[in-house]
């Protein structure tokens, strides 16, 4: 016969399961009141331990809904910006599509003198193409 091997693993990789287990924990040990194997001080706080898993949940809760308030900020800002889901550069009213409008507006009043856009913030990189295309085959 083989010998037994015993695992209890401990969720840590995911905070509400973590917090549930402790929470569980805590209930199951008012439960047993004094006959709970957790009331040896020498061991574990049992009421430091559960102040702490307190204080963790409120804070963990109050990140989430900060989380929730930053995201819908940030949702806010791309629909602005025009960066959001389904926008493009063709997406009236937004920034994107404005700054697009101020470079061909500049490169309108510019012509020739691109360079002239750098002043204005925008990265002008100026090169030369080869010519031509394919040459022809001769008949």
């Amino acid at each position: 016969m083989g010998r037994k091997t015993v695992r209890v693993a401990l969720p840590k990789g995911y905070p509400n399961k973590f917090i549930d287990l402790m929470k569980h924990i805590v209930e199951k040990h008012e439960e047993m009141g004094p006959s709970s194997p957790l009331n040896a001080p020498s061991i574990i706080d049992m009421a430091d331990f559960k102040q702490k898993l307190e204080q963790a949940d409120t804070l963990r809760q109050e990140s989430e809904h900060h989380r929730a308030l930053a995201e819908s900020k940030m949702n806010q800002a791309q629909k602005l910006l025009g960066t959001a889901a389904g926008q493009t550069i063709n997406t009236d009213g937004t920034l994107y599509y404005m700054l697009n409008s101020i470079k061909r507006l500049l490169l309108v009043t510019y012509p020739g003198l691109e360079e002239n856009l750098t002043p204005f913030g925008f990265n002008v990189v100026i090169g030369s193409a080869k010519g031509g295309g394919r040459p022809k085959k001769a008949k």
